[in-house]
């Protein structure tokens, strides 16, 4: 029996596809078992292989673990394109993106018992106009459509219809969300309004449950996966539209490899599949809303709430003018919180900072108290009082200054946990907290917005959880107790994510029956975004897009910031700047580069880091300039040097 020769794509450094051979005709896209060295690898059949090397000798594929193949050719292209896009090794693609358990777990047969109970909605005249646009499109091919949605106009409800619509065609549907936190109410009013109880898929689940959801999609059984990043890479070959939630937050960003961009993903893989895909947010990014422009993205508009109410004047408060108390509060904040709360309505307070404190710093010298392993100022905690790296998560019971070996320090801004002590000293037990700290499980936080439902508590501080996409009926009133440190960043999207958090928290307030009211405290209220939050959103995002192509920034260019770390600072600057070199010697006359340079956060978990953009307007010249900087760290790379790809960067510290 003649031998067959096959690429396997293994979650292994440094390519992660490797040949072997079979004697039995095996399926493209079924799993594996093999030896990789001494050890037991899973991986998935990419093909027949191309090249055969008569001096090698190939091992042997020891089992076949599928009867059918799992994961669709159309999947397989799909990861293929993600790998070479993200400029990352399949294996390490797959690794990123299929847990283990998955890739070695044994095939379940799911309960299929989905019963049409779904309740009937009723929809405005407005999103009756954007669902029957919508409905059209769903057994016309790809196409990639953005509707643009203010707060409270009623985004969810469309989705529902949608896979509704799409449940009744016999298709299934991938519905993104881009918090876990916010799972468990979309899935509870899903579940109310389709009949059956809808599965969820992210990171989060334990091995056991992941393997239900993943198998009962992938059969066929569930008509419907919600989910974070994760659930977009269940394959099935009968998906017929993908919905991706707030495609606008920069969590869809993966930080690990791949580096991928989910809302980016989701649109190359509907492609792929040729099914629509709808991206939704009450403020778009600045790139979707760009493609909508030039036609890339249908553009879809939702400009009133669902129950007709306006949404709330927002108002800025000038600190340097105002009088403050306790450094946190001004009067004017105070005496309208007070107000709402003599009338028995809540109040959401926005504090984007965790912890006591922001700082410590010490008493004898000013030395600002910084984790010894990241060069970053620890965040102190009142409660156990230690204080905690937000990087490499170091825990520090004990402080000594760094300069003068002093213990003593004093504690500088606030953090969640501080501010709630200062306004409980204000007004009672009647505030709670909600950041990812007090979230430490589902149960915790299903806690947490029950209490504050039901009217237990009058005030909710929290940081940027409390913007996203709850829906409180009594909150009337939304104060932004300091915003100018995300606009401080060294971040060509600092205005973007300010105006993004701003709105989106201010949509919280006056939802229902009763008038919201919003105001934002600031240090400087003469910047731009604060000017443009009462006006239309056409002209921040025009005004926006027009400073970007000013300065070469997404999406008139393309960039790609590459990160040399090591332990050794020398031979990370020594490398990176030999790198930078091969590139600009490589670069043509459109393709701009800066650095190389520290990055702004020059140490992280012991390994010095220094950071090189790239700049270019061509897609291709990416996959060149890459590999000239992937090949070269593979001869200049000593000891235990990393080198990070981030193409379409979303951080920069």
């Amino acid at each position: 029996m003649s031998l067959n020769y096959y690429d396997l794509i293994l979650p292994v450094v440094p390519k992660g596809t490797f040949t072997y051979t079979s004697e039995h005709d095996i399926p493209v896209g079924s799993r594996v078992k093999v030896f990789f060295g001494s050890r037991i690898e899973h991986g998935i059949v990419k093909g027949k292989a191309d090249k055969i090397h008569p001096d090698i000798s190939y091992k042997n594929i020891n089992e076949v673990l599928d009867d059918k193949p799992v994961f669709p050719e159309k999947y397989l292209t799909m990861f293929n394109k993600m790998s070479n896009y993200y400029q990352t090794p399949l294996g390490i693609a797959m690794r990123g993106v299929l847990a283990k358990s998955i890739l070695s777990s044994e095939r379940l047969d799911v309960d299929c018992d989905i019963s049409d109970k779904s309740i009937l909605l009723s929809l405005s005249n407005d999103q009756h106009s954007v669902y029957a646009s919508l409905t059209k499109i769903i057994d016309s091919g790809f196409s990639a459509n953005l509707l643009h949605g203010i707060t409270g106009s009623g985004k969810t409800e469309i989705y529902i219809e949608l896979v509704k619509e799409c449940i009744k065609k016999g298709k299934q549907v991938i519905y993104i969300v881009p918090e876990i936190s916010l799972t468990p109410q979309i899935v509870q009013r899903l579940s109310e309004r389709l009949g059956f109880s809808v599965p969820v898929y992210h990171s989060k689940l334990s091995p056991k449950r992941k393997q239900k959801v993943f198998w009962g999609f992938n059969s066929g059984c569930y008509p419907l996966v919600i989910g974070a990043r994760s659930a977009l890479f269940i394959p099935s070959d009968n998906i017929g539209l993908i919905i991706v939630d707030e495609e606008h937050e920069s969590s869809f960003k993966q930080e690990e490899s791949p580096s991928y961009q989910l809302r980016d993903m989701a649109v190359m893989y509907a492609d792929i599949l040729n099914v629509p895909v709808v991206l939704g947010s009450a403020t778009p990014s600045v790139e979707s809303y760009f493609n909508a422009l030039n036609g890339k993205y249908r553009y879809l508009e939702l400009n009133k709430r669902f129950n007709e109410k306006q949404l709330p004047e927002i108002k800025i408060i000038d600190l340097k003018t105002s009088d403050i108390i306790d450094n946190l509060l001004s009067v004017k904040l105070y005496d309208k919180i007070f107000e709402k709360i003599k009338q028995n309505e809540q109040v959401l307070l926005l504090l984007n900072k965790k912890g006591y404190s922001k700082h410590l710093i010490c008493k004898k010298c000013g030395t600002t108290l910084q984790c010894l392993n990241c060069s970053i100022a620890l965040t102190y905690y009142k409660k156990g009082d230690y204080a905690k790296c937000s990087y490499c998560g170091e825990i520090y019971k004990f402080f000594k200054c760094s300069e003068c070996g002093e213990n003593d320090f004093l504690d500088f801004g606030h953090g969640t946990e501080k501010a709630v002590e200062i306004l409980r000293e204000l007004f009672g037990d009647t505030v709670i907290k909600l950041d990812t700290d007090s979230v430490t499980s589902h149960k915790k936080m299903q806690s947490i917005l029950n209490d504050f439902y039901s009217g237990k508590y009058n005030i909710m501080v929290g940081t940027q959880l409390i913007a996203k996409g709850f829906n409180f009926p009594e909150v009337t009133l939304v104060g932004v107790l300091n915003i100018d440190n995300l606009l401080s960043l060294p971040d060509f999207r600092a205005n973007e994510r300010a105006y993004q958090l701003l709105m989106q928290v201010a949509g919280r307030a006056g939802r229902f029956i009763k008038k919201g009211e919003v105001f934002i405290q600031t240090y400087n209220p003469e910047m731009p975004v604060f000017q443009l939050l009462n006006s239309d959103s056409e002209k921040f995002y025009m005004e926006e897009l027009s400073r970007r192509k000013e300065h070469d920034y997404p999406p008139f260019m393309r960039m790609v910031r590459i990160i040399i770390s090591d332990t050794k600072e020398d031979r990370a600057k020594k490398t990176m700047e030999t790198i930078s070199e091969k590139i600009n010697e490589a670069k043509s006359s459109e393709t701009k580069t800066l650095g190389p340079s520290p990055a702004p956060i020059f140490k992280i978990k012991n390994r010095y880091r220094y950071s090189f953009i790239i700049k270019t307007p061509n897609v291709s010249r990416i996959q060149v300039l890459g590999r000239i900087a992937r090949e070269n760290f593979e001869v200049l790379k000593k000891g235990n040097m990393q080198l990070k790809l981030d193409v379409d960067p979303y951080f920069f510290m």
